[in-house]
């Protein structure tokens, strides 16, 4: 069943919709299991309702009615995608030129560059692919079983913690479970299905339709307030600067990785106003107005 998310719509009001990809065909036990990734037939059901109700317009329009003060018209809605994935090229952009609709991508650079996943992404094929395990680690013990219910129940307790930790690297945590479980397959790098990430190629032809905006969305997806003072500053203008390079022009659009309170702060947006960025949304659940601040604007994320 499709949410309605033309219900979320409002009069002078713009409403930024969050998505991270849209699929085809795909058949997954547990991965997916917090539908990042819609399909196909969701997000053409969700768009068509959107325009019967609401107006589309580009980030760029946004940026405009609140910077100079200008109410939004009634229902106006953005689309945005983060991260990167190879669906919003393939699948996603031809569905937004059908419709019209303009969408904003924010990409992870180093997932676009050498094809990385996110350790998100990571753990759940690893334990999509393995029958079960039990083991030990620093944060404690853990164990999951074959069965679906199982797996499900470990992967949102492993997203929690590690979501909420300053003190775990992610990415060095998962090599440890990987290597507790004796996984033997490739998983930094998933070049396949939900899992494969725009190449420089399919943005640089992505960058040139008239609809499509590129941002920056960091470029490890680490959480930007957990970083040192002098990592943040190599990670924002690492960031812009080498896409700007790729596609020989400045970028002014920014996500913050998880986007959620706590997450980003002053400190990172001094950064990013520095390198001319002119707008940033966060992931923080809300309605945006003429008079919204532009660095920390709502968004509503469709899973």
């Amino acid at each position: 069943m499709t949410k309605n998310y033309e219900k979320y719509l409002r009069k002078k009001k713009c409403v930024i919709f969050l998505f991270h990809g849209v699929y085809r065909k795909e058949k997954f036990n547990v991965i997916n299991y917090t539908n990042k990734h819609i399909s196909e037939q969701k997000f053409i059901k969700i768009l068509k309702k959107l325009s019967i109700k609401g107006k589309c317009i580009s980030i760029d329009e946004a940026y405009n009615r609140i910077k100079f003060k200008k109410k939004f018209d009634d229902y106006s809605f953005v689309i945005t995608f983060d991260d990167g994935f190879y669906n919003n090229f393939s699948v996603a952009l031809p569905i937004l030129k059908n419709f019209n609709f303009p969408a904003v991508f924010y990409l992870t650079y180093n997932f676009i560059n050498y094809g990385l996943s996110s350790w998100t992404d990571q753990i759940e094929y690893i334990v999509e692919k393995s029958g079960g395990g039990k083991f030990k680690t620093t944060l404690g013990k853990f164990e999951f079983s074959k069965t679906k219910k199982s797996k499900i129940y470990f992967l949102k307790k492993i997203r929690k913690i590690l979501k909420g930790s300053r003190k775990v690297d992610p990415y060095k945590f998962i090599d440890k479970i990987a290597d507790e479980l004796k996984f033997k397959k490739n998983y930094r790098k998933l070049n396949f299905s939900i899992f494969k990430k725009m190449n420089w190629g399919n943005v640089i032809r992505m960058s040139k339709n008239k609809l499509s905006t590129i941002g920056g969305h960091s470029k490890n997806h680490d959480i930007l307030s957990r970083l040192s003072n002098k990592k943040i500053k190599n990670d924002i203008s690492f960031t812009i600067r080498a896409i700007n390079k790729k596609l020989k022009k400045k970028i002014k659009h920014f996500s913050y990785p998880e986007g959620t309170k706590g997450t980003y702060g002053q400190r990172e947006i001094k950064i990013l106003k520095k390198e001319g960025i002119k707008i940033c949304p966060s992931a923080n659940f809300g309605f945006n107005d003429n008079r919204s601040n532009l660095f920390h604007l709502k968004r509503i994320n469709v899973n």
